[in-house]
This record gives C-alpha cells, structure tokens and sequence, in this order.
C-alpha cells in the first residue's frame, strides 16, 4: 500500500486561502494572491509563540515594519501600506503602543504585528480591527 504525500506548504496555502483575501496595496482587485509582501517580524518576537487573532474588519490595512517613518519603534498610518485584508486569522507575534487611530467609533493606540501566511502579509495592524479590545489579551508586548 502506498501513501500519498503531500507538502506541508501546499496544505497551509490552502486552508489560508479559505480564511481571507489579501488584496495588495494599489490594487483595485479583489483577487486572493499567492505571495503577500514579505515583511520582517520584529526580533523579539521571532522566538515567540504566535497567538492566532482574527481580524474582523474590510479592508483593513498592513503596515510595514521597517526603518522609515520610525515604523520599527512605532507602528502609524504613515508606516507603507503592504496591503489590505478583510475578516481573516493571522498569527500575532506580538503588540505595541502606536499612533493612536480613530475609526469604527473607537479610539486605540495598541497595534498587533502580524506574522506573513496566505492570507495575511506581515505587519502591523491596528488592534481597533482585531478581536478582543483595545489590548489583546494572550499577546505578548513587543520589547
């Protein structure tokens, strides 16, 4: 008897593109891709478990971590938009004090950095459109 075997990746990429859209910045097109813009998790939460969030707004803009706009040290609606994403789950690494953000009748200045899968490029994401309140509970601080 024979078993079949399958990639472990092959398997991920499906069940993540069942669980949202990624629609990527300057896109007009609503259409699932299949490699979001890589972005690097912050250090410390490299070594971290990831805790799953969901995030249930439309449209709900990624920011970037990196070095412009001090996005590394605060996350901002100035951070490069990576893309957008709309009711999905995503691996948060790890959250921090940002910008403070009004939107959707609530005002917040906790931001979640997500890991990159499928469905989700990794960035920063207001916690306004994260389940669970202003902190996220299970979600560790970023150092």
């Amino acid at each position: 008897m024979r078993i079949k075997r399958i990639s472990l990746a092959a398997a991920a990429v499906s069940a993540a593109s069942i669980m949202g859209v990624v629609i990527p910045a300057g896109s007009a097109s609503a259409a699932p891709t299949s490699a979001p813009t890589a972005s690097v998790a912050p250090a410390t939460a490299r070594a971290a478990a990831t805790v799953t969030v969901y995030v249930w707004g439309s449209n709900v803009a990624v920011r970037a971590y990196e070095s412009a706009n001090n996005c590394l040290n605060y996350p901002s609606i100035s951070c490069r938009l990576l893309g957008r994403v709309t009711q999905v789950y995503g691996e948060a690494t790890c959250q921090k004090r940002g910008q403070t953000v009004n939107a959707e009748g609530i005002t917040n200045n906790w931001w979640t950095f997500l890991d990159p899968n499928g469905s989700v490029p990794g960035g920063w994401v207001s916690n306004i459109y994260i389940r669970g309140g202003q902190k996220i509970e299970g979600v560790p601080d970023c150092a």
